[in-house]
């Protein structure tokens, strides 16, 4: 193609004509799928929630609320989507958000900590929210970062390798894993995951090719059992 073409159909930038001729440049939002989406993970968290001792949580609060924040802030047109559609990427988000909350009381007890949000996705800033690797908890007292793993699917649980990079040497990291399909868990120290031999780590298509590790099943324990 020509520059001359392309500037005479208004384009300056092959890319951006490539997102004008294949539409990829119109972001607007289902907001009824959305609304269809928020209601069945307010009945999937609810029915999970009733396994647990804490029902301290309001789901219903927590969905609303943000839904409100991604929709008034206009976060889902800035998340990086890897080819799916932003009412998946939010579906898929929420779900480790609300697993997160839900379980922090339970992980809390595991670790004898107290845990605070950590990272660019948290939602009380809304202005500089990001989709990123950064653990999901903190304990600074006690020096503990905390990322959550979850799993809806059953059959297996995968770890980033992205999600293994302890940055501060004084912490120490952990990787919780909750199969909410299952209802197990388990309890990783990042540090050991390290150690772990590069023919281990596979190439994960449904993480758009991220280096990925499977839990083994024998590492995994009921949560119920302990709650």
């Amino acid at each position: 193609m020509s520059k001359f073409y392309r500037k005479s159909l208004g384009f300056t930038n092959g890319s951006k004509l490539k997102d004008f001729m294949s539409a990829k440049d119109i972001t607007a939002i289902n907001w009824s799928l959305i609304d269809l989406y928020n209601h069945r993970l307010i009945q999937i968290f609810t029915t999970i929630q009733k396994t647990l001792t804490d029902q301290s949580v309001n789901i219903p609060f927590a969905v609303e609320n943000a839904h409100t924040i991604f929709k008034s802030n206009d976060i889902l047109c800035k998340l990086n989507n890897h080819g799916r559609s932003p009412e998946s990427v939010y579906f898929s988000w929420m779900r480790g958000y609300l697993t997160a909350i839900l379980f922090q009381s339970f992980i809390e007890k595991e670790l004898n900590c107290t845990l605070i949000q950590n990272g660019a996705d948290d939602l009380s800033n809304p202005n500089t929210f990001k989709r990123k690797s950064d653990p999901d908890f903190v304990d600074h007292e006690k020096k503990i970062f905390v990322e959550v793993q979850s799993g809806f699917k059953g059959g297996k649980i995968d770890i980033k390798k992205t999600k293994i990079n302890p940055k501060e040497k004084n912490y120490e990291y952990y990787i919780v894993c909750i199969d909410c399909y299952n209802g197990q868990y388990c309890i990783l120290n990042a540090r050991d995951l390290l150690n772990i031999p590069e023919s281990e780590w596979y190439q994960n298509e449904e993480w758009e090719g991220a280096l990925c590790y499977t839990v083994p099943n024998h590492y995994m324990k009921d949560y119920s059992e302990l709650v």
